[in-house]
């Protein structure tokens, strides 16, 4: 494979989202079906929203970025390389988690050049709370949990929790996740509500403290 990641922002235009989607789930099926070259033609279709995602997670880091935008997206391609996807959603939602890994490893990194502490296992990534229906608070160590859960999630719902990795984690917004993965505005916005329901049950049960300045429960 190319170790070259595609940096072309302008994908071929398609006369409508479906047609788009069938060029997608076809490079998929040649992927999976060992067609190396189908990576490169799906990254090209692929890179604006794997751009925009990487952009929104680096942001929410604030000035403590341990990796550039660029350099998370060439990783993301390396990494994606050992990939077969199943389908759009196993796609964008790998990417997310490949994306989460990536940072950390690179904060980790970059700890160790500066001697400066140590960093957690599975930490090291910012995540806003308040849209899981908390208050502004600082919980050490609670990206591990987050990820955790929705990996839990993504055994009872898959799509709701695909939506989840890419509302939440990837920070892309309604519409931009419904064409990711092919569904209707109003399921991503129905399965975004369950979503926040399941995660806000579920940390707070494991952090109690979340409560004690939450505004009210999402669901």
């Amino acid at each position: 494979m190319d170790p070259a990641a595609p940096t072309d922002t302008s994908a071929p235009s398609f006369p409508s989202p479906s047609e788009r989607h069938r060029v997608i789930d076809g490079l998929l099926e040649r992927r999976q079906r060992g067609d190396l070259s189908a990576l490169r033609e799906l990254w090209d279709q692929i890179y604006a929203e794997v751009h925009r995602m990487a952009r929104h997670r680096l942001r929410a880091e604030g000035t403590n970025r341990p990796i550039d935008t660029t350099v998370l997206v060439h990783e993301l391609y390396l990494k994606a390389g050992d990939v077969a996807f199943e389908n759009r959603a196993h796609l964008f939602g790998s990417l997310v988690r490949m994306m989460g890994q990536v940072i950390i490893d690179a904060g980790r990194r970059a700890q160790l050049e500066r001697r400066v502490g140590t960093t957690a296992p599975g930490g090291g990534i910012q995540l806003d709370l308040v849209q899981l229906g908390f208050e502004e608070a600082s919980v050490p160590d609670i990206a591990p949990a987050v990820i955790s859960a929705l990996d839990r999630l993504d055994g009872l719902a898959p799509r709701a929790a695909s939506v989840a990795w890419l509302r939440f984690i990837g920070g892309l917004e309604i519409d931009e996740a419904a064409n990711c993965l092919g569904i209707s505005r109003r399921t991503v916005v129905n399965d975004w509500m369950f979503a926040r329901a399941w995660l806000h049950r579920e940390l707070s049960a494991q952090f109690p403290e979340l409560l004690v300045t939450s505004r009210k429960d999402p669901s």
